[in-house]
């Protein structure tokens, strides 16, 4: 049990690591889902619909005005953008 509990803490500071590089180390948890949901969404196709990311595995605790303002805070961040012509779609940034 101790050297699994070592293991979580070396990933996740492991983690805060990489979310420092990328500039996302202080955003909050559910835009740091989001965020994620959307990168793998992303890998199947580069524009994800609004559908996918409120459907995906690492939302599904979060209620569904949350996720919009993560959406929302997201774009402001500058970390994903609306793309295609269609409503509610988006595109990771950079």
């Amino acid at each position: 049990m101790s050297s699994l509990l070592k293991n979580i803490a070396k990933m996740q500071i492991m983690l805060a690591d990489m979310e420092a590089e990328f500039g996302i180390r202080d955003i909050g948890a559910i835009e740091k889902s989001v965020l994620s949901s959307v990168a793998d969404l992303a890998g199947h196709t580069t524009l994800v619909s609004t559908k996918d990311i409120l459907q995906h595995p690492l939302n599904n605790v979060y209620s569904r005005p949350s996720l919009f303002r993560a959406l929302k805070n997201l774009e402001s961040l500058g970390k994903i953008a609306k793309g295609g012509e269609k409503r509610g779609l988006y595109t990771l940034v950079g």
